[in-house]
């Protein structure tokens, strides 16, 4: 009597397991045919895996959200700082800048003769004077009888002969000995010319901020700021050659056509 009391608890036990496992859509058994080895299957409706699938998604698309947002926000201060630091290079190099030197091999401030002049970069070639003049045009103010006149005449047809090295000891001399001619902004322009047509790009850019920081009203402004661009792009400082190139039309919206067109050209070469 005991063992079949027994026995009936055990099977009503086993049979509340089945049903409960039936609810929640559980086999506990085999089943016949060809899924013997199947223990145990679970049944997901399609619609709830869709909903699980989708929140996911979501999810993924938020952090893409927020990565972007913080990339942003990181381009925004990157543009920040490259702003202050033109400022501050503008100004750090008008406070200690010295007077351009002259040859570094000893020689004095006279003009040397040189007998092989380096050969012309092209880029220098098709860059060393946007106007095109084949003479210069003297500022306003500035007598073509004087001898700051000649002499500017005379390193000038240096440049236009090719001769960048004698033209860079030429403009230095001319701004060491006529500090106040009317002359000087573009006397200051030109040797920074005539050295980044002899890849110099450190001194060049140096020469450009300095006269672009003395002289940035001058008619010769828009074009130190475009030459010292192309200065820190020799120096493969591409972010801050960027930024400059950008401010030649926003500071000199009424420059030279060829000025601002070489501005947007450079603002494409150099991928900005």
């Amino acid at each position: 009597m005991r063992k079949a009391i027994l026995c009936l608890l055990a099977g009503s036990a086993v049979l509340g397991m089945q049903a409960s496992a039936s609810a929640a859509g559980l086999s506990l058994f085999p089943a016949t045919g060809g899924n013997q080895g199947q223990v145990v299957q679970v049944q997901a409706t399609d619609p709830a895996m869709r909903i699980m699938q989708l929140e996911e998604q979501v999810r993924n698309l938020n952090g893409q959200v927020e990565d972007l947002s913080f990339q942003l926000l990181q381009m925004e201060e990157r543009i920040r700082k490259l702003q202050e630091d033109m400022e501050f290079r503008l100004q750090d190099l008008e406070s200690g800048m010295a007077a351009p030197p002259s040859s570094g091999s000893g020689q004095d401030n006279e003009t040397a003769s040189i007998d092989n002049p380096p050969p012309m970069p092209d880029s220098a070639m098709n860059d060393a004077a946007i106007p095109g003049d084949v003479s210069p045009d003297l500022p306003e103010g500035a007598e073509g009888g004087g001898n700051d006149a000649a002499f500017y005449n005379v390193a000038y047809n240096l440049i236009l002969s090719g001769d960048y090295q004698q033209a860079e000891e030429a403009f230095g001399e001319f701004v060491l000995s006529y500090p106040n001619s009317p002359l000087i902004p573009d006397a200051s322009f030109w040797l920074g010319e005539s050295m980044l047509a002899q890849q110099k790009y450190n001194e060049a850019a140096k020469t450009f901020l300095n006269a672009y920081k003395a002289y940035g009203t001058s008619d010769k402004a828009p074009e130190m700021l475009l030459k010292l661009g192309q200065s820190l792009a020799g120096m493969d400082n591409k972010d801050a050659a960027c930024a400059t190139f950008a401010e030649v039309p926003v500071r000199y919206p009424d420059a030279a056509r060829a000025v601002l067109d070489k501005a947007s050209a450079e603002l494409t070469a150099n991928g900005c």
